[in-house]
């Protein structure tokens, strides 16, 4: 099979004290996937900032041996919102998960240095120089997949598909209880990516909290012995204990590398087409979404078309096989 095209859009937390280490996931499952042709990874401020995000991908990326996969900087804040409020919440929870759970030492900067230009421009031309190849998978705020549409309009209709991990349909949110985080983050660029006209695909929390990083998972990476296992294994644990610890979970979940193996192996998600509306206006409701099946018969019909499809269901054992043969 001819592996597929694909940019993915992230903002990894891996390495920085307190933070969400399933972005880096992703990231490993698409260098070490046969089925992924990884282009390049462009960031975006979200779980981290920038000045975070970027330092982060190139020292995964030097420890896994990769310097020739490009590192792009994108967007340092949301389209049109102030991003302290939010990064002030993320910022507590960053101190209590580091009180209570961190146990490792400063990592030393990367060696590897990022590429030149920026996110947007990076895709845009990718993308018009591959017309209806290149997928882009977003784990991120969706900003720089936003800005690369508002500055070409035309990517809309080259792209193969845009993946967004995101966004929360029938279950709670974590922002609020109906927001997720990276809509959350940056609602009106939700809004430009399904507006735009195009090949949208949502991958929700109605799936992605349905995916869990078991303790045995993490050791069976340990046990692998590569410096690339070893980090995974090392800087997953501390989430691990505060998934447990905090969320009450039974492991910590995937959202990431879902969305990642759905772009190389569809059949692990099940989507229904739906007209999805985003939620611009409240302050505890922007980023909420509203998706309108093609069944649904409210009294207030649909504001528009068929805007994407969303994953409601997954073949979980499917995709913890294609996820944990394929890292270890």
């Amino acid at each position: 099979m001819q592996p597929k095209a694909i940019i993915l859009d992230t903002d990894p937390g891996i390495g920085s004290p307190g933070s969400d280490v399933d972005d880096a996931l992703a990231i490993v499952l698409g260098l070490l996937h046969p089925g992924c042709e990884l282009l390049g990874l462009t960031i975006v401020a979200g779980n981290v900032p920038l000045e975070e995000g970027v330092p982060n991908t190139l020292r995964l990326l030097e420890i896994a041996g990769r310097p020739e996969v490009p590192v792009v900087p994108g967007a340092e804040r949301p389209l049109l919102r102030d991003p302290r409020p939010i990064r002030e919440l993320m910022a507590s929870r960053r101190r209590q998960t580091v009180e209570r759970f961190w146990d490792l030492p400063p990592f030393a900067p990367p060696r590897l240095s990022a590429a030149p230009g920026r996110a947007a421009e990076f895709i845009a031309d990718a993308v018009r120089s591959r017309p209806g190849e290149i997928t882009i998978v977003a784990i991120g705020p969706c900003t720089n997949i936003a800005t690369a549409l508002l500055m070409d309009p035309a990517v809309a209709a080259s792209v193969a598909e845009i993946v967004l991990m995101g966004g929360a349909i029938r279950v709670p949110g974590v922002v609020t209880p109906a927001v997720e985080f990276n809509f959350g983050y940056d609602p009106e660029s939700v809004a430009v990516v399904l507006a735009s006209g195009a090949p949208v695909t949502l991958v929700p929390l109605d799936v992605t909290t349905r995916t869990f990083m078991l303790p045995e998972h993490i050791e069976r990476l340990a046990a692998v012995g590569t410096p690339l296992h070893r980090f995974l294994a090392e800087t997953s644990r501390p989430w691990l204990r505060f998934a447990m610890a905090v969320r009450e979970l039974r492991g910590f979940w995937l959202h990431d590398p879902l969305a990642l193996a759905y772009a190389v192996d569809p059949a692990i998600l099940t989507l229904t087409p739906m007209h999805v509306a985003v939620d611009l206006g409240g302050e505890l409701t922007a980023g909420q979404l509203l998706g309108y099946p093609e069944s649904g018969r409210f009294l207030r019909p649909a504001p528009g078309p068929i805007n994407a499809r969303v994953a409601l269901d997954l073949d979980e054992p499917r995709f913890m096989e294609l996820f944990l043969t394929t890292l270890g």
